[in-house]
């Protein structure tokens, strides 16, 4: 009886191993990305270091200050490349979620007040996963994220209580509040070099998702040292005596409205 149970027991566990090996192999592989391989991205990255930048040869190697300091969206579809030709050395980026100035003001100051860039660029965008997170609540995300997004109830907070410009939606709308608050926050922060002229603050939209009927990712100007009346914008002796076809991207307005 007892060689019986012994001989039972065995092939129990024999079978429960092979269970237990069968489901082990149904479970699926960790990878790092959905998506691209990783071997792919870094051999991209370092195909990328044999070519060389647009105009490299004319550019100076010290640091020189960069023609910009440009307070982006961390959204991967927004890149130097849409705001100027070759920005190799020419754009000092900071970068975070919706743009925000007070969650990178150490970079800021050291753009602005040590690089001595003339002009700090900020630049939001449409389809802003950031903004729509804010829009449709984020309290699942974690801690950090949370903390950062918060920042946004000061810009935000009156959205979708006035009335939309023509061509214009809510998600829009949010976009150029929030970029028109954080020009106000920058002013206030480097007030000094402006009135004395040494820096030019300006707010604008990568519009990615084409909303203004001007081309998708064509940069919108709409706000220039707290001015955003697109008329007078184009008035400004920054703007009047360039080319009006250049100013084609100045004005929230819809496509056609200064015509």
């Amino acid at each position: 009886m007892q060689t019986i149970k012994l001989t039972f027991l065995a092939t129990l566990l024999f079978f429960l191993s092979l269970a237990g090996a069968s489901q082990a192999e149904m479970q699926p592989l960790l990878k790092n990305r959905a998506g691209v391989p990783p071997f792919d991205i870094l051999k991209e990255i370092l195909a990328t270091q044999n070519r060389q930048p647009c105009g490299n040869d004319r550019l100076p190697q010290d640091n020189a200050a960069p023609y910009i300091t440009w307070l982006a969206d961390s959204d991967a579809r927004v890149q130097p490349h849409s705001i100027i030709a070759c920005p190799e050395r020419k754009i000092f980026s900071v970068r975070n979620l919706a743009n925000q100035l007070t969650s990178s003001l150490a970079a800021l100051d050291y753009g602005v007040r040590h690089l001595h860039s003339p002009m700090l660029l900020i630049t939001g965008n449409t389809d802003s996963e950031a903004l729509r997170l804010f829009a449709n609540g984020y309290a699942y995300l974690e801690p950090t994220i949370r903390q950062e997004l918060d920042h946004l109830y000061p810009a935000l907070r009156s959205a979708g209580t006035e009335t939309t410009d023509e061509g214009g939606n809510e998600e829009t709308r949010q976009v150029e509040k929030n970029v028109d608050y954080q020009v106000r926050q920058a002013m206030n922060r480097y007030a000094d070099r402006i009135k004395n002229g040494r820096l030019t603050v300006v707010g604008s939209v990568l519009d990615i998702t084409n909303r203004y009927g001007r081309g998708a990712n064509q940069l919108i100007i709409i706000n220039i040292n707290g001015e955003i009346d697109g008329r007078k914008l184009r008035k400004m002796e920054l703007l009047r005596r360039m080319d009006p076809v250049l100013l084609t991207p100045i004005g929230r307005q819809t496509a056609g409205a200064y015509d």
